[in-house]
């Protein structure tokens, strides 16, 4: 109303890191990302529409994080940009600067 256009969060998770998996290196990605491993790198939404990203209590991210929607429940070691919505649940652990719009 009024001319706000808030984006939704995805309502599905397009991609899953198993809680098994090591990444080395950037993530761009469109739609739902679901990280259950751990990622050294950069973590971005790509893409025309809003991306959602979904830490579980066992993800470790290591690297910024820049999407428009995020949900924490494990630990991130770098800046989040929330262009949206963020989300910290009771074991989320972050070290380093966070910016949303809403929490």
């Amino acid at each position: 109303m009024f001319g706000n256009k808030r984006s939704r969060p995805q309502s599905r998770l397009d991609s899953l890191i198993g809680a098994k998996t090591r990444v080395e290196g950037d993530i761009r990605f469109s739609g739902g990302l679901r990280v259950d491993g751990q990622v050294q790198g950069d973590v971005m939404a790509t893409g025309d529409e809003p991306g959602t990203l979904v830490l579980s209590d066992q993800a470790r991210i290591e690297g910024e994080i820049r999407v428009s929607h995020v949900v924490i429940n494990g630990t991130v070691v770098g800046p989040v940009y929330a262009g949206e919505y963020l989300e910290l649940q009771s074991k989320a652990r972050v070290t380093g600067d966070i910016h949303y719009k809403t929490l």
